[in-house]
């Protein structure tokens, strides 16, 4: 079911991230510059999700007119570009499903969904996404992270058993595997090709999984050049391991090892795109933007950034 464009969801795909306005509203006029400037720089596959595009920060009402913009701007750049769209990180089935049946009726090409608590048995959420499936006859991706307990707060990691029965669902052709740990998305992957495995985390920990079949995977550092994203990929699938090594000691460690530690992976993120000229920093309170001292330190790691993947292009074309 889905074959087809469950085959099209290959290579290096690039989150949505909202910018906001001084007002805190959505600013639809930045958001327009950074997925039209993207898609020139090579992006075909983009994704508004729900942690990356600030879903927790949204109402439904504005989570459903980002979802639009983005579907139309992204279909409007080329309609064979592939757009997810996600639904909010809590609510109920049926709000999952009108979600799903909004990004339907709107020409997107998968819902993303995401169960966050572990309250619940594995058959329940089985369910929600059987019925979400079932009720909207849409592909779902599903966004697969850390659960938070029900019961300490602390995060537990999917159990074997609720990774494995995603197949049972006709529906779900994708999930993004966000545990970060070798032997979970080594157990999704088996999953392979039944359902396409889309894996976030950095370059480096990506190399751990190329022998196992990986197809697709998070941008990363690449949300300020969708190039650095399609180069690595195109290194990755011919085991290019000078180019492999250069993109991730040259491009990807100086902003994890120097930035992204120090001040959070969103923040951060946020702040790499003002520099790159894409959008302002800023969050919506509570969540505050890193400081103007932060930032100048930010700045110098994304010109360093932007010089050496200058030097890479260059020696490519010698």
């Amino acid at each position: 079911m889905f074959d087809e464009l469950k085959n099209k969801l290959t290579g290096c795909f690039y989150t949505i991230f909202t910018p906001f306005n001084k007002d805190e509203s959505i600013d639809y006029e930045s958001l327009e510059k950074y997925i039209t400037t993207l898609y020139n720089q090579g992006a075909r596959k983009f994704y508004a999700m729900a942690y990356n595009s600030r879903y927790s920060q949204l109402n439904d009402k504005e989570i459903l007119e980002l979802n639009e913009f983005c579907i139309k701007t992204v279909k409007s750049l080329n309609k064979n570009n592939i757009v997810i769209v996600g639904d909010p990180i809590h609510g109920s089935t049926k709000n999952s499903t009108d979600f799903a049946l909004h990004a339907k009726d709107n020409g997107a090409d998968l819902i993303s969904l995401i169960v966050r608590e572990k309250y619940f048995n594995d058959e329940q959420i089985l369910e929600h996404f059987a019925m979400v499936g079932g009720a909207s006859k849409f592909p779902i991706l599903v966004h697969e992270m850390p659960f938070l307990s029900g019961y300490d707060g602390k995060q537990k990691h999917w159990p074997e058993s609720l990774i494995k029965s995603l197949p049972k669902i006709p529906e779900v052709i994708a999930l993004k595997e966000d545990a970060k740990d070798f032997e979970i998305t080594k157990k999704a992957l088996s999953l392979e090709p039944r359902i396409r495995i889309i894996v976030a985390g950095t370059k480096a920990k990506l190399m751990q999984y190329q022998k196992l079949g990986v197809r697709g995977y998070l941008n990363g550092i690449s949300i300020i050049d969708a190039a650095i994203g399609e180069s690595f990929w195109e290194a990755f699938e011919k085991d290019d391991k000078q180019k492999i090594d250069f993109v991730i000691k040259e491009l990807e460690a100086p902003f994890f090892e120097n930035c992204a530690s120090k001040y959070g992976w969103h923040r951060v993120n946020k702040a790499l795109l003002q520099a790159a000229g894409f959008m302002h920093r800023r969050d919506r309170m509570p969540l505050k933007h890193i400081s103007d001292e932060q930032y100048a330190e930010v700045e110098k790691i994304f010109f360093q950034v932007k010089n050496s993947f200058k030097l890479l292009k260059s020696k490519k074309k010698k």
